[in-house]
């Protein structure tokens, strides 16, 4: 079997396997090669915020804490943790930026390469397993090109998934020749996969553990099974700092998916016979999620179940000697199942029907959304499983084996071919200029509105109080909210010491509400753009909060309407806080503090929009959003706010003077 370092250097004529396969992935992708700079690919969604967060690695020192805080989600710390960082696909895209490569076509060249080493790559795992150039191809093309990725488009991260057959490759040729440059080439492989994408982070030691299990005879080659043991969780060492300022991030802002999402975004039976929309020769059906679409193709797995029949009398053999296409067809359906996710009932019966819930406690998968993503590392599997079975089933006679070799060919691109790929233009400018200390804020906080707005802060580079990610923070939630209610306070806020330029989107204003709101808010118009207007809110005082003192025992009386706390006796009061947490649209976006000294005579000590104290309250605390009102020191026995449920009293703590 060829090494992968002498594959070239030997035989140049090798050269055209790469270059056919990069012809394929052209094509596969057209026209997106002719359009690198000014289209993006498939929707102006996820591809707008992966484009930035490429462009942000080049902005910053990777893993240090200006690059972990990016300004978006502003004046959020480490924003970046709320999303995939990229740092393993900016190994490309972050040369090409710094010479002078825009960063869309950045992003569009990073993905036409995932396709083209993808390809690459798992022939290279196939031709060394099967010694057969045929048996390569089927293995690249059945990978690089099959219909799972069609619906996958939006999500580069998703198809950068090139370094996994690479990583296999290193540990076959590992445990083959024992040379420690098969340790390198596998080490440096599952970094850059799981340095760029978290899934497969997750995902992929599921595999390289299955892995160890089949084709590692630990009684006669322990010594080579500890060697790749011992690269791994080297390599892996490396990742440690990125995992726990994940940890660290979400702990803090009390993120974590929840069973019901897991399964909103696993397989179904269905989705196995579920083409994408964009592949050219079979049907589609409307689908809850893109992520239900598994239809793995026809020819994989006839080849695969083809070549089980050829091997159905040695089967025993088969285990015995370690075959590595029993091990990628069982794989392949393992890791199918894996993609249904987790059981609804957290019982034993359930989990063994959905093994998935096992994983849900280890560490990290209860942030993963989308179980349904292992179904790229069945694709690679199964793959692999019918270069195999390709290999095993090829005629003796050459004109047989060239007609065999042209039906496969065939049938793999008639599964995995797509119509030519949507393309859209990116968000054009919003404004001309803007003062250089100003921070920006796109209306409404839509998707739509917060993509488009990140891509225009490429090109302004001011901070951005619009956001889009794989989490939403609570902040973000909460002004949202606040906004859509027409409180202004929180766009005065943000105008707080510096200015605050403000676009609003005209084709989401046909009534102009938003416009109103920002001129409550205090801002001028500057100029009106295709976008829609741009106003300019003129900084604001800082805010003045005096020093509390103790918080004062209180008790609630719950059968008034609305319920209130009572003192005890007559205090000197500064405060009230009430810690909202995730009750913030239960409050009314206009209340008023009312406080009385007897239970009958009420008076007002404050009234006013909340949205200003909640969003400061999310900002410091984003689990408990510690909504604070600073009263103008009353004395007071009873205090109420009106209107509020009930819950309000019960939570709220009143603070006296120093």
């Amino acid at each position: 079997m060829k090494s992968f370092f002498s594959y070239f250097r030997r035989r140049p004529s090798n050269f055209l396997h790469p270059a056919a396969f990069l012809a394929v992935a052209v094509a596969w992708t057209w026209p997106l090669v002719t359009r690198l700079s000014w289209r993006i690919p498939h929707d102006p969604g996820d591809p707008i915020l992966n484009t930035w967060i490429l462009w942000w690695n080049t902005q910053a020192i990777p893993f240090t804490d200006a690059w972990w805080s990016p300004p978006i989600f502003y004046p959020m710390p480490a924003a970046l943790a709320l999303s995939e960082h990229l740092a393993g696909i900016a190994i490309f895209t972050a040369p090409l930026q710094l010479a002078g490569l825009p960063p869309l076509a950045a992003y569009n060249v990073a993905l036409i390469l995932s396709a083209w080493l993808s390809a690459v790559f798992a022939f290279l795992l196939g031709r060394r397993l099967t010694g057969s150039t045929f048996a390569g191809f089927v293995a690249g093309v059945a990978f690089a090109f099959a219909p799972y990725r069609a619906s996958q488009l939006s999500h580069l991260q998703v198809l950068t998934a090139q370094w996994m057959p690479l990583a296999l490759l290193g540990m076959h040729a590992y445990l083959d020749e024992g040379r420690a440059r098969w340790l390198v080439l596998f080490a440096a492989a599952w970094l850059l996969q799981a340095l760029s994408n978290g899934y497969y982070l997750l995902f992929l030691p599921i595999l390289i553990a299955l892995w160890l299990l089949w084709f590692v005879d630990w009684r006669t080659q322990w010594r080579r099974g500890a060697a790749l043991v011992a690269t791994f969780a080297a390599a892996s060492l490396l990742l440690v700092p990125v995992l726990l300022q994940y940890r660290h991030v979400h702990e803090t802002l009390g993120l974590q998916r929840t069973i019901h999402e897991m399964r909103q975004f696993s397989a179904q039976l269905t989705s196995l016979v579920q083409p994408a929309y964009l592949l050219t020769f079979w049907p589609s059906r409307s689908v809850e999620t893109q992520e239900a679409f598994l239809f793995p193709g026809v020819t994989v797995v006839v080849l695969v179940l083809a070549g089980g029949f050829a091997a159905r009398r040695d089967l025993q053999g088969a285990i015995n000697r370690r075959s590595a296409g029993l091990f990628y067809a069982l794989g392949a359906v393992f890791l199918t199942w894996l993609c249904f996710g987790p059981a609804d009932e957290p019982s034993v019966t359930a989990s063994l029907q959905y093994p998935y819930s096992f994983l849900t406690l280890l560490p990290g998968f209860e942030g993963l959304r989308v179980p349904a993503r292992f179904a790229m590392l069945a694709t690679l599997c199964i793959a692999v499983a019918a270069a195999i079975a390709a290999a095993r089933l090829a005629p003796r006679r050459k004109l047989l084996r060239v007609i065999a070799g042209a039906l496969v060919a065939l049938g793999l691109f008639i599964d995995g071919w797509i119509d030519t790929m949507p393309l859209s233009a990116p968000p054009g400018r919003a404004f001309m200029s803007a003062p250089q200390d100003s921070v920006v804020i796109e209306l409404p906080l839509a998707d739509a509105v917060s993509t488009a707005a990140m891509y225009r802060a490429i090109g302004h580079r001011r901070p951005l109080v619009n956001g889009y990610s794989g989490h939403t923070p609570a902040h973000y939630e909460l002004l949202s909210w606040s906004l859509e209610q027409g409180d202004p306070t929180p766009l005065q806020h943000f105008a707080r010491g510096r200015p605050l330029v403000v676009v609003v989107h005209r084709a989401h204003d046909p009534d102009e509400r938003w416009r109103r709101l920002v001129r409550e808010a205090g801002g001028v118009l500057r100029e009106e753009t295709g976008v829609g207007p741009v106003f300019l809110v003129p900084p604001q005082p800082a805010l003045r909060t005096p020093a509390l003192g103790p918080r004062l025992a209180s008790g609630v009386d719950e059968e008034t309407d609305p319920a209130r706390v009572d003192l005890g006796s007559e205090q000197l009061v500064r405060a009230i806080t009430v810690p909202l947490r995730k009750s913030f649209s239960e409050l009314s976006p206009r209340l008023a503090v009312e406080i009385s000294l007897d239970g009958i005579s009420w008076r007002q000590a404050w009234s006013g929009w909340t949205g200003e104290a909640a969003l400061i309250g999310a900002l410091e605390d984003a689990r408990d959003v510690p909504m604070t009102l600073v009263l103008p020191d009353v004395h007071a026995r009873y205090i109420r706010l009106n209107p509020s449920p009930a819950w309000i009293a019960r939570e709220l703590s009143v603070f006296g003077v120093r």
